[in-house]
């Protein structure tokens, strides 16, 4: 067993980390894409990536898109499979694809939504044009060829399917001079597709501040409420929260969200009642997680990890087990040298106490 917290009658209770790609065994990395999605027969499927250990000391989307199936909910694995997408734009040699997202359908239709990074810029996993989308009926055996998404670029921060209705948060910044908006025409946008990724219909702009964020996430709560949580560079402990009533047509501005620890890349998650934030810690210190009973306030925070550099970029899914239990499998990057990266995972249950 790893970790356990005790938190508003609960305990929240974490496996030990797994090794999920071995990079260092074969002299790789694989940062960014960590999405993941279970399709309607219960079949996991998780995606990595496969990048230079060497451009940018391992930090670079400079590769293609691996993924693997499951069918015990990611305690073993199949054989791995290369994203025709992904390998096709590495060998054209003009940008690579990241996937940090994926939807699944009740038809069994997965939606994979593709990043697409310049590969010539000497940073290569930015900047970033317009973002696309895929999808595959056989459980990954064969994809479609891509939908853009929006028509504007930049970066699609997260996914959630409800009633066979996908939402997109998509960061309508393309990267040029930072990943964080730096210019008024760079604004967070919802979109929705309700024909299972063969089209997308943008939904709302959401009314912040964009100036010093980056990335995002995006949850239902129990009442059915949409909320969406940015990162601030310039206040780190404070998480920008907006909650839409309307299944984001419109948007009220929160406070926002005070983390002690602090948060990048922040992803959310609610199982069994409590809600799951985790993510890098201030400065990019550490993995962090964070607990909370509405959505607004948020515990003091624990470290699962220690800081290791550039990594902990991380996503995460509920499972049902065959028990009946609920588990959320996280997915995260994990330093082994320099900038490269292993891919982990780890389990969380929730118990009441």
């Amino acid at each position: 067993m790893g970790k356990v917290f005790e938190r508003n009658g609960c305990r929240i209770k974490l496996s030990e980390p797994e090794l999920y790609v071995d990079n260092q065994g074969r002299n790789r990395s694989g940062h960014m894409s960590h999405a993941m999605a279970e399709l309607a027969n219960g079949t996991l499927i998780d995606f990595n990536s496969n990048c230079s250990p060497v451009r940018l000391n391992g930090h670079a989307a400079y590769g293609w898109i691996e993924y693997r199936t499951s069918s015990d909910k990611g305690r073993t694995f199949s054989d791995v499979k290369l994203l025709p997408y992904a390998q096709q734009a590495f060998h054209d040699g003009i940008f690579t694809v990241s996937v940090e997202k994926a939807a699944a359908l009740t038809s069994g239709r997965v939606v994979a939504f593709c990043l697409r990074n310049d590969m010539l810029h000497p940073v290569c996993c930015e900047p970033w044009f317009t973002p696309m989308a895929i999808h595959s009926d056989d459980g990954g055996e064969s994809w479609s060829d891509p939908v853009e998404v929006s028509p504007y670029r930049g970066r699609i921060y997260d996914v959630l399917c409800r009633n066979d209705i996908i939402y997109i948060l998509h960061f309508c910044n393309d990267a040029e001079v930072t990943f964080t908006g730096n210019k008024p025409e760079h604004l967070y946008r919802l979109y929705v597709s309700e024909d299972g990724g063969e089209s997308f219909t943008e939904r709302s702009v959401l009314p912040m501040d964009t100036q010093g964020r980056g990335y995002g996430s995006i949850l239902f709560d129990t009442d059915g409420r949409l909320h969406m949580y940015a990162y601030n560079i310039n206040r780190e402990r404070y998480m920008d929260h907006l909650v839409s009533s309307d299944l984001g047509l419109t948007w009220e501005v929160c406070e926002p969200c005070y983390l002690e620890k602090g948060i990048r890349n922040p992803q959310t998650a609610l199982i069994d009642g409590v809600y799951i934030l985790h993510g890098r810690g201030e400065n990019g210190h550490g993995f962090v997680l964070y607990s909370s009973v509405d959505g607004y306030t948020w515990d003091k925070g624990e470290y699962l990890e220690h800081d290791k550099g550039f990594c902990y970029y991380s996503n995460n899914i509920v499972l049902r087990e065959a028990d009946g239990s609920n588990v959320l499998l996280i997915q995260y990057s994990d330093t082994y040298a320099s900038w490269c990266v292993n891919v982990m995972h780890m389990r969380l249950k929730i118990e009441k106490i």
